[in-house]
């Protein structure tokens, strides 16, 4: 169904008209000339115009470029019939210049106009739908970032739009009519011909990527392809250099450490199992090392968590460069990478070695590490000494996959740490079972403290001039449930790697004050109680609050209680660790450095802190008196004490000929078991009754082991 306007001045013709169109089921407008005709379709805008040529005033072919000036206002465009009794070319001619869409000649055929006027309009019809479907088409390609080229089987281009993105990728001036290869590198095209092949052949929708150079700059685009007939190819290529990178960025987040750079756990686990498949195919050895850095922590507590990430670079560094394949004596033929080093974090590192023949070849690459690592490293104006310790395990037979040769390795290191730093060792079945004893100690060691199962033992400190008790020291014990009576060397160590040696120095420390504070009451007699101090206890930030607060709750002066302390806590030269000693010595608590001689060789702390009392480690007394290095070491040791105005006391005295020359170098204070084993509260307060009633020169009790 449409609307037909007849324009013609001779009425039987429009009546005519007007009846054959009607009856083939169409509306009808009637116009007597141009002008009339003009305002009906200004008005009603109908679907056709029957336009007779010859009619008064304006002539057929003046409206009819009239209605086309009005179309480009309007937009569309109306079908137009010419009617003409002229049958000459020229005519024709000058109707379709005037825009006409077809003519008919007069006299007009009236059965066959319904026809012809129905398909006219379907044809508008299908134009104008075609019309907006193009028009949808151009936008919806103007908004597409990617550039588009119609390629032929041969890879001739026979058309290309840059896209919405903007960058003239292949240049669209030069590229129409050129093949791929001319406008694309060899390597990009040549991939690109194959997906047009792959395309044609299997009627699918293929993808690949490619990386594209121009003018300087490099972009990775996918190529998207789609078959357009038998025999070409339309071809998409978006700009996916931002994603890539972005997918860079995620797997390096994913799998490198961004610190140093180098591959972090999940890295190292890919590249383990990835030469295994290849170990395990070609029958080659592989080991992996997982090192340690020794006293990282107390870098970091000391010089900073900055300093601490310098040496930690450092260190990656430095592995870069013993590992380069001419450094290796052990491994003429292994290359060794960046991706065959790895950071897991904190201060591990881990080391593959594939294509290994023998273990010593590992063990040979790990002293080397070694011997590198005692090189100090200088990171922000400081000189540091730091070593490290290593353990190896091998394939196979410390594990088949990345995991477990990384557990057996991981326990092999703490092995070479318990065996004194500076190790390194190759994995054994005997240490599983030694790291799952330890596991076992630290999770009782955890229920320990609710529990109740520490207790304290005592050790006499002994006036040497006339044998007086001066003080006792405190030494913690665990009353395994199962273990029995376990002492601090078998787990002191993991306290303090877990950090639980805070909560339970907390509570040795208020049980010896309370004791302490018991005795004092009991005998009304001074007696000094000694604790020993762990670092990681001093650095907590309510130490110095705990203190006071056991203090006031036991009732215990502050001069009846010493800390012993040991050279490394005193290597923190802070104004915050100084300024908690200071506070210490305010309540009156005595300072002493514990087992002095075997930490560090620099001792200005001595005269950094307020330190009163110097303990000689008993590695020193134990080789008195034959042992000549150590008389004089000791001698030198107490000397230094009195030039700086310090007491010292001497540990481990197990002779009377040891307290017999330490009391001749001026030695005031000793403790051994010469005069007495650590003993339970019950035997340590019987021994202090006994030592005040007994002659002192009889003094020398030694309780039962």
């Amino acid at each position: 169904m449409g609307t037909v306007l007849i324009a013609d001045d001779d009425m039987t013709a429009r009546l005519l008209l007007e009846e054959t169109l009607t009856q083939a089921g169409l509306q009808v407008l009637l116009a007597a000339d141009g002008e009339e005709a003009l305002n009906l379709i200004d008005e009603l805008h109908p679907d056709l115009v029957l336009l007779d040529v010859d009619m008064p005033g304006k002539d057929g072919f003046q409206i009819c470029e009239a209605i086309r000036q009005r179309e480009l206002i309007w937009g569309g465009q109306i079908p137009i019939i010419m009617v003409t009794g002229m049958d000459d070319m020229e005519s024709v001619t000058r109707a379709y210049d005037s825009g006409a869409t077809d003519f008919i000649s007069k006299p007009v055929n009236l059965p066959s106009l319904g026809h012809r006027v129905r398909y006219m309009l379907r044809a508008s019809d299908n134009l104008h739908s075609l019309g907006k479907l193009e028009a949808q088409t151009r936008a919806m390609l103007s908004a597409i970032p990617d550039a588009m080229l119609r390629v032929s089987r041969a890879g001739l281009i026979l058309d290309y739009m840059k896209g919405k993105s903007g960058t003239d990728l292949l240049n669209s001036e030069e590229c129409p009519g050129r093949s791929l290869s001319e406008v694309m590198e060899r390597e990009v095209a040549d991939p690109v011909l194959d997906q047009i092949e792959s395309t044609l052949a299997s009627g699918q929708i293929l993808t690949n990527e490619c990386v594209i150079t121009r003018d300087g700059s490099t972009h990775s685009y996918e190529t998207r392809s789609v078959a357009v007939g038998t025999d070409e190819v339309l071809i998409l290529l978006r700009d996916i250099t931002e994603r890539k990178y972005a997918e860079q960025r995620i797997r390096d987040l994913a799998y490198c450490d961004s610190l140093t750079g180098l591959p972090n756990r999940q890295g190292f686990l890919e590249r383990v199992d990835s030469e295994l498949h290849n170990t395990k195919r070609g029958n080659r050895g592989l080991a992996v090392l997982f090192m340690d850095l020794d006293g990282f922590k107390r870098i970091n507590d000391t010089l900073g968590h900055s300093v601490g990430d310098h040496l930690l670079q450092a260190v990656a560094e430095r592995l870069k460069s013993v590992l380069r394949p001419r450094d290796l004596v052990a491994r003429d033929t292994m290359e060794v990478d960046e991706a065959n080093i790895a950071r897991l974090g904190g201060d591990e590192f881990t080391v593959l070695l594939s294509d290994i023949a023998r273990p010593e070849d590992a063990v040979k690459v790990a002293h080397r590490i070694k011997e590198e690592f005692m090189r100090p490293f200088m990171v922000d104006s400081h000189e540091i000494n730091v070593t490290t310790s290593i353990g190896i395990s091998l394939f196979p037979e410390d594990g088949t996959d990345a995991l477990a040769l990384l557990k057996t390795a991981d326990t092999a290191m703490y092995h070479s740490k318990d065996l004194g730093r500076n190790n390194c060792q190759l994995y054994s079945a005997s240490l599983t079972t030694r790291m799952t004893q330890r596991m076992t100690i630290e999770n009782s060691l955890r229920k320990a403290l609710e529990r109740d199962e520490f207790v304290l033992f005592y050790q006499p400190q002994i006036e040497a001039g006339n044998s007086d008790v001066v003080g006792m020291e405190a030494l913690i014990r665990w009353n395994h449930p199962e273990r029995g009576l376990v002492t601090p060397g078998d787990f002191i160590s993991i306290a303090e790697e877990t950090g639980l040696i805070v909560p339970i120095g907390a509570w040795v420390l208020r049980a010896a004050c309370r004791q302490a504070a018991l005795w004092l009451r009991e005998s009304h007699q001074p007696l000094r109680v000694a604790v020993n101090l762990s670092s990681l206890q001093f650095r907590e930030a309510g130490f110095v609050a705990l203190v006071q607060s056991v203090l006031e709750e036991t009732g215990l002066p502050g001069d009846l209680l010493e800390f012993e302390l040991t050279e490394s806590l005193l290597m923190d030269h802070s104004d915050q660790a100084i300024a908690k000693l200071v506070k210490c010595r305010e309540m009156g608590i005595h300072l002493s450095i514990d087992d002095f001689g075997t930490g560090y060789s620099s001792m200005s702390y001595l005269k950094s802190f307020p330190i009163e009392m110097i303990k000689i480690d008993q590695s020193f007394v134990r080789g008195l008196p034959d042992d000549r290095n150590h008389a004089a070491i000791t001698m030198a040791i107490i000397a230094m004490a009195h030039s700086l105005k310090m007491s010292v006391i001497a540990e481990g005295v197990e002779t009377i000929a040891q307290a017999e020359l330490l009391k001749s170098y001026g030695c005031q204070t000793m403790q051994g078991y010469y005069y007495a084993r650590p003993m339970p509260v019950e035997k340590a307060t019987e021994f202090i009754l006994k030592s005040r009633s007994t002659p002192k020169a009889q003094l020398r009790v030694v309780p039962s082991r």
